[in-house]
């Protein structure tokens, strides 16, 4: 069985029947300094610990000095104007306190960012506090709600496991049908919003396929509001990689932007011809 990898380019067939993992090229940084259209990035799943720091290489090497390397590759690739999504799990902080170096350091790196919580994000009690006593203006959050950032309409919420996944409990089924909810609120609000069929970008933490690549209530809505890009995370072992649902899906493509699987490094998601023209340059770069 291939793993997929964010390096090298074309499809990869995993053993799933129905799932294909695109891998990705290395992305170089944003060419848009002055253009209407910003470039847009994602990557979940920092898991930063500045109040109280964590020894992150016990999960792997490719935790080894993760902060470092993410900061670097993020100030390589990434413009002052440009968006990065961070669906989920940004912080093992429990606490808004306990958070605020972990947010200080994330407003350092350029460009305006965006989050989705994730089921570790346990410092992020209810939206309205965060937005009004955490959150720096560079910094913006959804949750079952949706924002527009120069012609996009971000949205999201943090999803949950379905309940025809194998790893579902019958007593998470309040915090399933109230993810799904929210989830459809999101692209309601986006609908609304659209005034010139803006791009919608939507956010999850959780995969909305289930953990061995079938559909699930969450892909039924997002089939039905077709948003043009999905981005997940939450997987870190390589054998939910090899099943993760990623490219073109029902007029979605979905993107897994889990830091780890990403090795620290951004991926550009928006807009699709930005990324097209990045990949094939890093391509001619690799033939010479």
């Amino acid at each position: 069985m291939t793993l997929p990898t964010p390096e090298g380019g074309g499809f990869c067939r995993t053993h799933s029947p129905t799932a294909y993992v695109i891998r990705r090229p290395i992305i170089t940084k944003s060419t848009h300094p002055h253009s209407t259209t910003p470039t847009v990035w994602a990557i979940s799943d920092t898991h930063l610990s500045f109040a109280r720091p964590r020894d992150q290489a016990r999960f792997g090497e490719q935790w080894r000095n993760h902060t470092e390397r993410l900061a670097a590759a993020w100030r390589e690739r990434i413009a002052p104007q440009d968006i990065i999504l961070m669906p989920g799990d940004l912080s093992w902080a429990h606490s808004p306190a306990r958070v605020r170096p972990d947010i200080d350091w994330l407003s350092a790196l350029p460009g305006r960012k965006v989050l989705v919580r994730g089921n570790h994000d346990f410092w992020w009690k209810r939206i309205e506090q965060i937005r009004r006593e955490v959150l720096p203006p560079d910094i913006q959050a959804v949750q079952g709600s949706c924002i527009a950032l120069d012609g996009l309409l971000i949205c999201g919420t943090m999803g949950h496991i379905a309940p025809n996944d194998p790893y579902f409990r019958p007593e998470k089924l309040r915090s399933y049908r109230r993810e799904r909810d929210w989830l459809r609120s999101s692209l309601e609000e986006a609908r609304q919003m659209q005034t010139d069929g803006e791009p919608v970008l939507l956010m999850m933490h959780y995969p909305p396929y289930t953990s061995d690549g079938r559909p699930s209530g969450f892909t039924e809505i997002i089939q039905q509001f077709a948003p043009e890009v999905c981005v997940y995370g939450h997987l870190h072992f390589k054998e939910e990689w090899a099943v993760a649902i990623e490219g073109p899906q029902n007029g979605t493509t979905y993107h897994l932007v889990a830091c780890d699987y990403l090795n620290m490094i951004p991926r550009c998601i928006w807009p699709p011809e930005d990324t097209t023209k990045k990949a094939a340059t890093h391509a001619q770069q690799q033939n010479i």
